[in-house]
């Protein structure tokens, strides 16, 4: 635990010693970082609250009769829906932004830029909402946030219809979906019992050819297993044939042996007076590496003949043979073992038959029942249709318009001024500490006997009369100074930031500039 605080307190007083480094970082940094958080441009924000009142008053005169309309959530499907591709684009064109994009890609930034920035929340009450929008011209930003409210409003509006007629064309949607599932569910039924004929209980088939088919299985593995072998045997044995025949071919004499004999002395002769590089020689060398390709060719051409003799015929004959009856074999090993899976099969669905049967049954009654049903309350909604009374299911009330942002709602420049300040003395700090470790300063006795083994007898302190006091005090006053001014320096950006008619000159002066 010693030498860790021994350690850390070598680590302190080494940034300590490099102090200097901190307030350059400092200095470097902060300036650059306040003149930046300074010239941010304004973020100005616009909002307005509207309420949905979605109490009506047709839905319990229609409750039983069609599914009753939730406008509740229809008003939450139009919150989530506020921010799609076309109202996005209704919105640009509302604002007439659409006509300051000048290609593609710069009007898809344009919808992304408000898909990202406006704002829809719950303001607290139910069915009250907050719509609001932020950017760095004001009117721009009232123009979107009054654009986006009247999209609002006038989804719920465009979507205004009589609720008689909804609950008759509801019901009427219904009785036609449920008739076409009405003759599915029939014709279904009707296939199902002409495909499962076979699968039924009683039907014929079972086990009565059941046994009769493993034993042939059983006989016909057995007889591919035998001829199997035999062909391996008889392969084996004409590969043996054709290589004895090769090897024997190898010995006979070509045509191409005395050419390749009377070049060979030929080149001897050359190279008796020549060297390899002559013309001569290259090409004698050349023609007898070609006659001996052709020798080698005309010998394979040989073995191939030696291969047609007529043992070899015979032998090729008899595995040919051996091979068309492996073939056949599996032939029928592949047809027993699918007529036996397909009985089995049989034999073991005739209870999912049943189970399958019986729910297909339930299906056509629930749907017929339901199909019936829908006819009766049809005639009741004939007579809720004659009501002729029709209202709005959402109506809005605006409680908050948009207006004119007058301030600037962002940038947070205190918070950035204070997180540049933070980072660049942070920075001064690590900086301070990899140069004192990079040059690090001896500061006890102990340290000194670590790094030189040379045992350390006294220590002999500063004094007045050496001067180092005085230095270090003069360097610890310029340290205290520049501390300070940077301090100076900080109120002094945080005082213009935080004044907006201070700041609005500077702005103004930047842009003269």
């Amino acid at each position: 635990m010693k030498e860790q605080l021994d350690l850390l307190l070598q680590y302190l007083y080494g940034v300590w010693h490099r102090r200097r480094w901190i307030i350059i970082t400092a200095w470097v940094i902060c300036p650059l970082g306040w003149v930046a958080v300074t010239f941010m441009p304004n973020q100005y924000t616009s909002d307005a609250r509207v309420y949905a009142d979605t109490k009506t008053i047709l839905q319990p005169l229609l409750r039983g009769i069609a599914i009753d309309n939730d406008p509740s959530q229809e008003l939450r499907l139009m919150v989530k829906t506020l921010l799609s591709r076309k109202n996005l684009e209704t919105i640009a064109r509302y604002t007439d932004a659409d006509v300051k994009t000048e290609t593609q890609d710069e009007y898809e930034d344009l919808l992304e830029n408000l898909k990202k920035k406006i704002k829809i929340n719950s303001a607290g009450k139910e069915n009250l909402f907050k719509i609001s929008y932020s950017g760095g011209d004001p009117k721009y930003v009232k123009d979107v946030v009054q654009a986006a409210l009247d999209v609002f409003v006038e989804n719920a509006v465009g979507q205004k219809k009589d609720d008689t007629e909804q609950a008759n064309e509801f019901i009427e949607s219904q009785l036609a979906d449920y008739e076409k599932r009405l003759i599915m569910a029939e014709a279904n039924l009707a296939e199902f019992k002409r495909a499962n004929a076979g699968y039924m209980p009683g039907s014929e088939g079972g086990y009565f050819n059941m046994a009769e088919l493993k034993r042939n299985l059983e006989t016909t593995r057995l007889e591919l297993k035998e001829a199997r072998s035999r062909l391996a045997s008889a392969r084996d044995q004409l590969n043996r044939e054709i290589v004895e025949l090769r090897r024997q071919g190898k010995n006979n004499r070509t045509e191409y042996d005395d050419r390749i004999d009377i070049l060979q002395a030929r080149l001897d002769a050359l190279l008796f007076r020549f060297t390899e590089k002559h013309p001569d020689v290259r090409e004698t060398r050349r023609q007898i590496e070609e006659l001996q390709i052709l020798k080698r060719g005309a010998i394979a051409v040989g073995g191939n003949v030696n291969n047609d003799s007529v043992v070899l015929q015979e032998m090729k004959l008899i595995v040919s043979e051996m091979e068309n009856q492996v073939a056949s074999l599996v032939v029928r090993e592949e047809g027993l073992v699918s007529k036996i899976v397909f009985i089995e099969d049989k034999l073991s669905n005739l209870p999912a038959v049943e189970a399958e049967l019986t729910h297909m049954m339930r299906n056509y009654d629930v749907t017929k029942s339901q199909y019936n049903l829908l006819l009766s309350r049809r005639e009741s909604a004939m007579i809720s249709q004659n009501i002729g009374a029709s209202s709005d299911q959402i109506s809005f009330r605006i409680i908050d318009p948009p207006l004119l942002p007058r301030e600037p709602s962002g940038p947070m420049r205190p918070l950035f001024l204070t997180v540049v300040l933070i980072l660049a003395l942070g920075a001064g700090v690590f900086l301070a500490f990899m140069v004192s470790q990079i040059w690090p300063v001896v500061i006890s006795p102990m340290q000194l006997f670590k790094h030189t083994k040379v045992p350390v007898f006294g220590v002999v302190s500063a004094t007045e009369i050496s001067g180092l006091k005085q230095v270090k005090r003069k360097q610890l006053k310029r340290y205290v100074v520049l501390c300070g001014l940077l301090l100076v320096t900080f109120i002094g950006f945080m005082v213009i930031n935080t004044s907006p008619s201070i700041h609005e000159m500077i702005l103004e002066a930047k842009e003269a500039l």
